[in-house]
């Protein structure tokens, strides 16, 4: 009988041992966090709770939501009036809640008196390594706060390679743990912001501004997301309410300059830089942005006092260079002076792409080489880079038509005109292109889109009626050429005489078309040219050059024009 019930003891004993390690040697339970992402929940987080157990169930609840105001209510549950009460736990809970406050919220004040603290435990070691810049993977990650807390590091760190794999694997942890923490809903959105993952970011910085709407750093980390999204009006928004509270902070003026600027708000902008300019009077790159708005502004003037006073530290950089180009072409119309300097910028910034995108467009304007580049050419490695650059695609179109290259200038204009950025002129050289290659219906598609909108815009009618002509309704064409021509300004007379010119059979009436045409505009180059056509066939060879040489001085870069011109030189000299 006493064999029997040792052998009974031991098999329970036996019994209990196999529990007990099979127990302890089973997989960690895990989690699905609302990503989808699996998250491995460690066996010893419920097990090792138990370090803040003794503490106000609620207040740990408040910090580990970790919001400004959350952790000023979990604070206040556990304060006590005299520093001798405190436990062990209780200081290190305090501790960590105030260095949570300070590293996350630094714009909130905190005025609470906090007892000293014991800095030998995983929590205040985990918030001392990431003041440091560390990421400490030595916390065991045995409750939410040894999870989150190795994460503060994105907050501290400026460079992120060291730890960014492991703060957001950490940040999956914890939101999978506690999905409306604010603390762990803003670290994982600045970890996103700092990888450039804007709108990904956004998402959470939301999330965690419901919870904190007011609060400076989550507001502030929005409107730079945004901005870097391109949604310029709602990070505007936020910076006009972050301004009201924080007038002085640069850091938000700052952000709010570049916003007001993209919305269009240039005086808005102007405001913002002319305030920090006062509260930094040595950050000479934002006289360089006032000048850049006032350029936009046609404020040259100003504009160019602004270059000179910033050209005294620097001449050598990239905005200063295109700004520089920019006032050259659009205030001195000097294309050569503005072809020099951005010329200068494309030997110090060679790869570029703004740079080389400027440099064509003076080159295309100007019909000058830039370094020796022609525009078709400087447009081609900006292509080369960015298939789909809109400015590129723009001028590599232009240099086509210039060339008569048609089915070339086509395939490039038809990606320009299919992009959301596509504007009329776009459209105008589309519908010219067409009318060039013959391809009438779909000129005629366009065209009547563009007039079914606007019927009076000056561009919009010319383009009507050379379709009209195009498109052999040529009563139509001159029945509203006639309308039009009484009340037409110069340069719409100029047109109109130019295309009445074409329905006249007798000579002396072209001729008089023609005449009224230039007379209303000097500098119409299809009626100067058309003049130049009429006395080559009569050959007459002076007024042929006369109107030639004219046609030359508005083009002198079209080598076409120079060979016939040269043509007329030989022509005339054999007659006299």
């Amino acid at each position: 009988m006493n064999k029997k019930r040792a052998f009974c003891k031991y098999s329970a004993l036996a019994g209990f041992l196999v529990l007990f390690f099979s127990c302890a040697s089973s997989p960690a339970p895990e989690a699905v966090s609302k990503s989808g992402t699996v998250v491995v929940i460690h066996p010893d987080v419920k097990q090792n709770r138990t370090f803040f157990s003794s503490i106000n169930k609620r207040a740990v609840e408040l910090a580990e939501n970790g919001s400004p105001e959350s952790l000023k209510m979990a604070v206040s549950l556990v304060h006590k009036s005299n520093d001798e009460e405190y436990t062990e736990n209780e200081r290190v809970f305090l501790g960590m809640c105030s260095s949570i406050m300070e590293i996350l919220w630094p714009s909130e004040n905190s005025t609470w008196d906090i007892p000293s603290f014991p800095r030998e435990n995983q929590y205040i070691g985990a918030i001392d390594s990431a003041r440091r810049g560390i990421f400490d993977s030595s916390t065991g990650n045995s409750d939410f706060f040894t999870i989150t807390l190795p994460s503060l590091v994105v907050v501290t760190a400026e460079n992120k390679s060291d730890y960014i794999q492991s703060a957001r694997e950490s940040l999956q942890n914890a939101l999978s743990l506690q999905s409306d923490s604010v603390m762990a809903l803003y670290l994982y959105g600045r970890l996103l912001e700092k990888k450039g993952e804007y709108s990904e970011a956004l998402k959470y910085l939301e999330k965690a501004k419901t919870f904190s709407p007011s609060n400076f750093e989550i507001l502030f980390a929005l409107m730079n997301c945004y901005y870097n999204c391109g949604e310029y009006n709602s990070a505007y928004i936020i910076g006009e309410s972050l301004l009201s509270r924080f007038p002085q902070n640069v850091d938000v003026l700052h952000l709010s300059s570049r916003c007001a600027y993209g919305t269009g708000n240039l005086d808005k902008a102007e405001e913002y830089v002319v305030r920090i300019i006062l509260l930094e009077p040595e950050n000479i790159s934002f006289l360089l942005f006032r000048a850049k708005i006032l350029m936009e502004k046609a404020d040259y003037i100003r504009a160019s006092s602004l270059l000179d006073v910033y050209s005294r530290s620097d001449v050598d950089g990239k905005d200063y260079l295109l700004l520089r180009a920019q006032l050259q072409r659009d205030w001195n119309k000097n294309l050569t002076a503005a072809g020099e300097i951005i010329g200068k910028a494309l030997r110090l910034y060679p790869q570029d792409m703004e740079v080389q995108l400027f440099a064509a467009e003076i080159a295309s304007s100007s019909g000058i080489a830039v370094n020796g580049l022609k525009a078709v050419d400087i447009a081609g490695l900006v292509l080369k880079s960015d298939s789909s650059n809109y400015r590129g695609m723009k001028v590599y179109v232009t240099e086509m038509i210039k060339m008569s290259s048609w089915q070339e200038a086509y395939t490039y204009s038809s990606k320009v005109i299919g992009m959301s950025c596509a504007d009329d002129e776009d459209f105008y050289s589309h519908i010219e292109i067409c009318l060039a290659l013959k391809k009438n219906d779909e000129a005629s598609l366009i065209v009547n889109r563009l007039y079914s909108k606007n019927p009076q815009d000056e561009n919009i009618l010319q383009c009507y009626i050379k379709v009209l002509i195009a498109t052999g309704k040529k009563d139509a064409a001159l029945e509203m050429i006639n309308r039009l021509l009484p009340s037409a300004n110069a340069k719409m007379k100029s047109f109109l005489y130019y295309e009445r010119s074409f329905y006249n059979t007798n000579d002396d009436d072209v001729l008089n078309d023609l005449r009224s045409s230039l007379t209303s505009n000097p500098r119409n180059k299809d009626s100067l040219y058309r003049l130049y056509e009429i006395y080559y066939g009569k050959k007459d060879w002076n007024r042929a050059q006369y109107y030639l040489k004219q046609v030359v001085a508005l083009d002198s870069q079209n080598t076409r024009l120079l060979e016939k011109n040269a043509e007329l030189d030989a022509l005339r000299g054999k007659t006299q």
